[in-house]
């Protein structure tokens, strides 16, 4: 079991982030980001993503932080700095939300919940709202909740942010949805690479304990209990089913659907997994009510957006932001354009597993089904620049290299795919560009991996890959 992880068994006393994020900003610092080519085992991101190349030991201060919304949903409390102690999230408002819900009957809190439109957050974005009401119509009783703190996607530091921040936020939002769904346990994940979201997040359960809303009775007459988990080390166990696998002591791989989660999960019971963006919306659409959260954002993407910017950004940092905003504005705005006023050769939002989004693409509205419309993705909310030091094909090395060394080997199209993937490229990369016969064998793979493999892995380097290829056919084809 233990060699399906990174650092099951390996404490590393420094670690060099490799991430995508990372390679981009080699330039800043080639030094450092060629440490992380050297280090053995590797790793994919420490959460510094806006003062990359970055390392574990690098003392960063806290990332920019700005409100860019009409309304703020989730960086209120933190813009300037962090919340300390429950008695301060109380004073700033904090638990109205939760005396509120437990005012409700459950299936109302429910239909908020469905009312404003919220979607997950961790790159599915499937309603959240529906999830809840699957698990509550379940006959079995007994149910569970996990929060998925193993944010693994390169240049995204949004969870980490709110789980060190204000992990107040999210253990309210935990406490309002076990509530409503009927759970008494509640597990959150915490991807290892963090260790401080690790360790406020223990803090502030131990609080919540002491104030007696986490325990015996503490629902409304309802026992609760949250543990921790900590990661160890494994991209895929992101995947909400793997992440299931991986808290039951099994193999962290995806699971064949049917059944969903909701219908048998962890310890094959209704489970429902929200990502720790998804589950700290909740507090403020009880307490404003879920048609006023309805009324941000635009088309099916509803509210507000955590975006973070990489440090190619003149002005990297945690923006909220509201669904709409096109994307030239971020870039041009938001963050202030590029270090150095180098040219943007590309974007990659949601990576790493996501099609680039090119400067003719700019004027594209931040939302699901905008960014799939041209063959790029939103993920996570993680916006990493590129500039003309990457070529199409270094970015394609970069991310089957990184899918291949990730993938959990379970289904045949994403192992056998990822390497015979890697091998072309790999070879094509020391000449500088892709043969026909080559981009043949890429595509064929690329698209039976999109089609069949058995998780978002295997379908985003699918997407990723013939994303790249398709847009950037001039550069990469020879």
């Amino acid at each position: 079991m233990d060699s399906f992880y990174t650092f099951s068994t390996v404490e590393l006393s420094e670690q060099y982030c490799r991430g995508l994020a990372c390679f981009a900003s080699r330039s800043l610092n080639n030094e450092t980001f060629l440490k992380s080519m050297k280090q053995v085992p590797r790793t994919y991101c420490l959460g510094f993503c806006y003062a990359g190349p970055s390392l574990s030991r690098g003392n960063y201060k806290r990332p920019y932080i700005e409100i860019k919304s009409r309304k703020s949903i989730l960086l209120k409390d933190i813009v300037k700095d962090r919340v300390y102690n429950i008695d301060q999230y109380i004073s700033l408002g904090g638990l109205s939300a939760l005396k509120r819900a437990l005012e409700m009957e459950p299936i109302d809190i429910i239909k908020e919940v469905k009312e404003s439109g919220l979607r997950g957050r961790g790159g599915a974005y499937f309603p959240t709202g529906l999830k809840w009401e699957s698990a509550y119509n379940q006959k079995d009783k007994e149910r569970y909740l996990i929060i998925n703190g193993d944010e693994g996607d390169a240049g995204a530091y949004i969870d980490k942010v709110l789980m060190e921040d204000n992990p107040y936020l999210v253990i309210e939002g935990a406490l309002i949805a076990a509530y409503a769904i009927g759970v008494e346990n509640i597990y959150v994940y915490i991807r290892k690479e963090y260790p401080l979201a690790y360790e406020r997040m223990k803090k502030a359960v131990n609080e919540f304990k002491s104030k007696g809303l986490i325990g015996v009775n503490s629902l409304k007459g309802r026992n609760v209990n949250i543990i921790l988990e900590k990661g160890k080390g494994s991209y895929v166990v992101g995947e909400e089913t793997a992440m299931i696998n991986a808290i039951m002591g099994l193999r962290g791989e995806p699971r064949a659907r049917p059944p969903y989660p909701t219908e048998s999960g962890l310890f094959n019971k209704p489970t429902v997994v929200n990502n720790v963006e998804t589950i700290s919306n909740i507090p403020w659409i009880i307490e404003n009510g879920g048609k006023s959260y309805y009324e941000l954002g635009f088309n099916k993407s509803r509210g507000t957006k955590l975006i973070s910017l990489n440090s190619l950004f003149n002005k990297p940092g945690l923006y909220e932001v509201e669904f709409g905003i096109n994307l030239k504005e971020i870039v041009y705005e938001i963050g202030e354009g590029i270090k150095n006023n180098l040219p943007l050769k590309m974007l990659v939002i949601g990576g790493p597993l996501a099609g680039p989004v090119l400067p003719n693409e700019l004027d594209t509205k931040l939302g699901v089904e905008e960014l799939r419309s041209i063959n790029a993705s939103l993920g996570h909310g993680n916006v990493i620049a590129f500039t003309n030091d990457t070529s199409p094909l270094d970015l394609l090395y970069e991310i089957v290299d990184f899918a291949a060394y990730e993938s959990c080997g379970k289904c045949f199209p994403c192992r056998y795919g990822t390497q015979k993937l890697l091998s072309v490229v790999e070879n094509a990369k020391k000449r500088g560009y892709l043969n026909k016969d080559e981009l043949d064998i890429i595509e064929k793979t690329a698209k039976v991996m999109r089609s069949q493999s058995l998780c978002g892995h295997g379908v985003g380097t699918g997407d990723a890959v013939l994303s790249i290829i398709n847009k950037f056919r001039d550069e990469v084809e020879k």
